[in-house]
């Protein structure tokens, strides 16, 4: 598909479901692999940050078991999100670089690059080295004496999780907005599907992150989605592949 010639939409829908039926299996296999592991994962990261849990982890706990199934549930589904970004963004790239210019074919692989790859590697990252830091500040600014310390394991993970998930849904939601724009769904100077994209990201934000976001959920999806807009306005534009009707046009 070249760039001057014309495509049907059926192509393009048919070529996209390929690509979505790709990604669910993929999907669905990396959750059943993901599930066998991340039980002794989580475990050892739990060893691996500086609290103490004492010498048979007494001051670490779960108060309540649903929370840890719940708890086990999400990072199975977030590790194969992660998994998945950088496979997804080669499909993406294979489908959307015959119809490109060379400099959109650039854009487009700097930005899946920092999409797909780079957040995957700040998960990591905020996992082994932000979360341990963190709790790390935390402990040097002491705690009351005469108190015992305890950890609830299903809330510590939870926080991780949440960190996690926001910047898969910033990765997500950067891509969505700048294909819209790359592919030229574009009216009267904005992406057609722009702020459908910003509502349902802001949504998901808001109802899933866990109770500790608690009055931090509406600030984190306006960044969120802000950060993603502005990311998404450096790509080029290319021309609309189709036009709005104007009012004129619907009467009689």
């Amino acid at each position: 598909m070249q760039k001057n010639t014309q495509y049907p939409i059926s192509g393009h829908l048919k070529d996209i479901h390929s690509i979505a039926r790709i990604a669910v299996f993929v999907f669905a296999a990396l959750c059943i692999f993901w599930s066998f592991l991340i039980d002794d994962l989580v475990l050892e990261w739990l060893q691996f940050i500086p609290i103490q849990t004492g010498p048979n982890n007494e001051n670490l706990s779960v108060y309540a078991p649903f929370d840890w199934i719940e708890i086990r549930l999400g990072m199975v589904i977030m590790a194969s999100l992660t998994s998945l970004l950088p496979i997804v963004s080669v499909q993406l790239y294979s489908y959307s670089k015959p119809a490109l210019y060379p400099r959109e074919r650039n854009w487009l692989t700097s930005i899946l690059i920092l999409s797909t790859t780079i957040v995957p590697l700040s998960i990591l990252c905020v996992w082994l080295f932000a979360i341990p830091l963190f709790f790390n500040f935390a402990i040097e600014q002491g705690t009351p004496e005469g108190l015992l310390t305890r950890y609830n394991a299903a809330s510590l993970v939870s926080f991780a999780l949440g960190i996690s998930w926001i910047l898969v849904v910033w990765s997500v939601t950067t891509i969505c907005l700048c294909m819209t724009r790359v592919f030229g769904f574009i009216v009267d100077g904005s992406s057609r599907f722009r702020f459908r994209v910003i509502a349902i990201s802001s949504s998901i934000l808001i109802l899933t992150l866990p109770i500790e976001f608690d009055g931090l959920r509406i600030l984190t999806s306006a960044i969120v989605v802000i950060t993603a807009d502005i990311i998404s306005r450096t790509s080029p534009v290319a021309l609309p592949i189709w036009d709005e009707p104007t009012h004129s046009d619907t009467i009689a």
